[in-house]
């Protein structure tokens, strides 16, 4: 088996802390190349994600309807929560929804704080895990009829109609460890139902352990039993490896981590500051830049397939605790000034909050807008970091080739429009560009501007 994703395994609790690293490399020996560490609080989801980046994992941050916090503390709970979200493995939601079974709180709270998590997760665009045990049918009618982030049902117990709807509503089906019960036969009998790239297999560890392992603490190695049994219930010759694979791809694709469909971040943190990523477009092709060897850093998937929407941008913006930080800079993985409404909208939204904001460019934009759209741009920011990376017009199309004509035609310009403007701006280079650094450092000194070699 080369490849298996245990989509839901809570690796955070007490269980595993003697021999998490076994555990970890247990599951790898096994054939478990992903795991998802849902949480169901502040203080697991910071464990979470502390497990996540330390083994290479995902991660999810929420309340569990079994664990959610008191009135008094509710809104700063809540606020760690984000904050956790902005964790670079941190991928999804959850776990969330409603537990009927126990009845720890009542309905109507654990609806309130479910729909606070649907509506977070649409709004930063991430993937919302959901439990339901005694309450499928509710959960089906509280969650909206069409959302745009997929939805994974962990641990489903919902009979054959509730599936239907499920499935025909398009989310993600999890099922665990007792799918292999001998007496599970209810359960056994709701896979022909779910679509084959619609099944997800989880561990639910430390629980519900898979045959033969009833008894003891359940971890992610043992997935392999319950994949086997997902394989003699499709009844074909398919392979176990196969089998694995179909699996694999369903999480990957579930928790936007597929290739065909990956979620590039749009805020992430560096530093003590937080910033914005609205494209991984460029006029520039830098031999240096760091698109040439990766599609991040630090942790961070920042490769758009594509641009993100306004309204995503604008709601992820809006949902984040972005007024914890030194400041809000537009960065990405592109040229900001690109998408130059979308860029002054998101910056005077943040200012209004009170957020420092920085914008980070190449400066090319006067090729594409006036001098006084320029002005009006800049005037949206605190300040202004300009990549200068060259002394010259020659040495700058050596280093950054770009699709504009008399590149460095248009940065001296911007950097003359920034100097009629209050905020305060610098240049910079990076140190192994290729550039002159000896005649950058005089160039910057000629144009009276503090330079930041990277």
């Amino acid at each position: 088996m080369t490849l298996g994703f245990d989509s839901h395994c809570h690796l955070h609790f007490h269980h595993f802390n003697e021999d998490l690293d076994a555990v970890v490399t247990d599951s790898g020996k096994a054939g478990i190349s992903h795991i998802m560490i849902p949480s169901i609080d502040v203080e697991t989801a910071e464990r979470s994600a502390d497990i996540a980046e330390k083994y290479n994992l995902f991660s999810a941050a929420a309340f569990h309807p079994e664990h959610l916090p008191e009135e008094s503390i509710g809104e700063a709970e809540w606020l760690a929560i984000k904050h956790v979200l902005l964790r670079p493995n941190t991928v999804a939601v959850g776990e969330t929804g409603l537990d009927y079974h126990h009845g720890t709180f009542e309905p109507a709270k654990q609806i309130r704080w479910f729909h606070r998590h649907i509506e977070l997760a649409e709004s930063i665009g991430y993937p919302l895990i959901v439990h339901s045990r005694g309450a499928e049918s509710e959960v089906l009618n509280q969650l909206p009829s069409s959302l745009s982030v997929p939805v994974i049902l962990h641990c489903w117990g919902g009979d054959e109609s509730l599936t239907d709807i499920a499935v025909a509503r398009g989310f993600y089906i999890g099922v665990d460890g007792p799918l292999t019960y001998k007496k599970s036969n209810k359960l056994r009998g709701l896979i022909p139902r779910i679509p084959r790239d619609r099944l997800l297999v989880e561990t639910d560890s430390p629980f519900l352990p898979p045959e033969p392992f009833r008894g003891r603490r359940n971890q992610p190695a043992f997935t392999g039993f319950i994949i086997m049994k997902i394989r003699e219930l499709w009844g074909d010759n398919m392979s176990i490896e196969n089998t694995s694979y179909i699996l694999w791809e369903n999480a990957m694709r579930a928790y936007r981590l597929h290739p065909g469909n990956r979620r590039a971040d749009i805020v992430y943190r560096y530093g003590d500051s937080l910033y914005v990523n609205l494209t991984s477009r460029c006029q520039n092709n830098c031999g240096f830049c760091i698109r040439k060897s990766a599609d991040g850093i630090a942790g961070y998937s920042l490769r758009h397939r594509e641009d993100p929407s306004k309204s995503l941008v604008l709601s992820t913006i809006e949902a984040f605790p972005i007024e914890g930080f030194k400041e809000l800079v537009f960065c990405g993985f592109g040229e900001p000034t690109l998408r130059t409404d979308l860029l002054m909208t998101s910056a005077t939204a943040a200012g209004a909050r009170g957020v420092k904001t920085r914008l980070n460019t190449n400066g090319l934009c006067t090729s594409f807008l006036s001098d006084r759209q320029v002005v009006t741009l800049l005037r949206c920011f605190d300040s202004v970091n300009i990549s200068l990376n060259a002394s010259g017009a020659r040495e700058y199309n050596r280093v950054c080739p770009s699709t504009v004509e008399d590149p460095w035609e248009h940065l001296m310009k911007f950097i003359k429009l920034v100097k009629t403007t209050c905020i305060r701006a610098r240049v910079s280079v990076v140190k192994n560009s290729g550039a002159d650094m000896h005649r950058v450092t005089a160039l910057a000194e000629r144009l009276q501007m503090p330079l930041r070699i990277r």
